[in-house]
C-alpha cells in the first residue's frame, strides 16, 4: 500500500470510530504522504446500546451528539480532509435494503474518485461491518472508471477478537510506529468508549494488537489489512 500526493483514499465504515481503529495509523501516514482521505459513515453507532426503539431520550441525544464531536476531532487529528454521516441505526444494517448502502457508496466514489478503498472485513461479529463488506463488494463491480484499483479489508478490535470462527486472516501490513502516537490520540477523542485492559478497546489492548501483526513481518507497530482485489495497470 504505497501513498503519495496522487493518493486518494476512500474509507467505508459502518460507525465513527471504525476509522481510527481499523485503520487510524494508516490515515496519518497517508496524509503525512500528502494522500487526500475521504471517510464515509453509514451509520451513527450508538443506538445498539438502548433498547430497541427507544431513541428519543436525553441521554441518547447526549451520547449521538458526543460520538459526533469527538469524530470530528479525531479526523482532525489524523488529517483527514473530509467525511460524509449516515444516520442509519447501530446493529440494525440487516433490516435494510443493501442497494441503499450500495447506491450510496457508489455516488460517494464517483465523486471522489478513490485510488484505494478500505472497508470492513466480512469476518466480524458486529452485523453492519459484514454488511458493509458486502454493499463494498457489489458497489466495486469493475464496470466504472471510478472504482478504485485497490481494495483492502482492516479489522475492527473486538468485534474481530470475539469471533468465534472465520477469524481475520491479514497479508498486507502498514507500518504504524511513527504514527502510533496520532492514532491513540484520535482514539482518546472517542471520550467513553475504551475500558480497561483486558478489554479490547484499551490504549494496551490497541497496543498489543498492534505489536502482534507487528511481529508478524518484523515490526514493532503494525496495521493488518486483507488485500481484498488490486488491478495494475
Amino acid at each position: 500500500m504505497h501513498f503519495d500526493s496522487r493518493s486518494r483514499v476512500l474509507v467505508v465504515a459502518a460507525h465513527p470510530d471504525d476509522e481510527v481503529l481499523g485503520c487510524g495509523g494508516t490515515l496519518a501516514r497517508a496524509a503525512a504522504a500528502g494522500a487526500q482521505i475521504h471517510v464515509l459513515f453509514l451509520g451513527e453507532g450508538i443506538s445498539a446500546r438502548f433498547p430497541v426503539g427507544q431513541y428519543d431520550s436525553p441521554e441518547f441525544r447526549e451520547q449521538t451528539e458526543r460520538r459526533m464531536a469527538g469524530s470530528k476531532k479525531a479526523l482532525a487529528v489524523l488529517g483527514v480532509g473530509s467525511a460524509d454521516y449516515g444516520k442509519r441505526l447501530c446493529c440494525q444494517f440487516d433490516t435494510l435494503p443493501l442497494i441503499s448502502l450500495v447506491k450510496e457508496i457508489e455516488s460517494v466514489m464517483q465523486s471522489f474518485k478513490p485510488t484505494i478503498l478500505l472497508t470492513h472485513d466480512a469476518s466480524e461479529v458486529n452485523v453492519d461491518h459484514g454488511i458493509v463488506f458486502d454493499a463494498v463488494e457489489n458497489a466495486c463491480r469493475p464496470t466504472r472508471p471510478w472504482i478504485p484499483k485497490e481494495i483492502c479489508a482492516f479489522e475492527i478490535i473486538c468485534s474481530s477478537s470475539f469471533k468465534f470462527d472465520e477469524r481475520f486472516s491479514p497479508n498486507v501490513y502498514v507500518d504504524v510506529s511513527a504514527t502510533w502516537k496520532k492514532k491513540l490520540e484520535a482514539w482518546h477523542c472517542y471520550e467513553g468508549e475504551d475500558r480497561p485492559f483486558p478489554f479490547p478497546r484499551s490504549d494496551e489492548g490497541l497496543a498489543t494488537l498492534a505489536q502482534f501483526r507487528g511481529m508478524a513481518v518484523g515490526l514493532a507497530k503494525a496495521e493488518a489489512f486483507r488485500l481484498i482485489r488490486k488491478s495494475v495497470v
